[in-house]
């Protein structure tokens, strides 16, 4: 199961480094960075929280974007 941890992470870290390197604002740039920091924590413990955790704030994260975005 740990292997299937750190595809998801590895998949969480790919994707945050991505949006991270985009041109984007401050929020997303943070929500980058947190799911990058709990990706790399899931990627070397065997454990599910660190991964949902890094999940749900680079959604929230992106999720705000967008909706600055249409506000604008």
């Amino acid at each position: 199961m740990h292997s299937v941890y750190q595809i998801l992470a590895a998949i969480l870290i790919g994707t945050s480094i991505g949006a991270c390197l985009s041109k984007r604002d401050i929020v997303l740039m943070l929500g980058s960075l947190a799911g990058i920091a709990l990706g790399v924590v899931a990627l070397f413990l065997p454990s599910w929280p660190p991964l949902a955790v890094g999940a749900a704030v680079f959604l929230i994260a992106q999720t705000m974007q967008r909706d600055a975005k249409t506000r604008a």
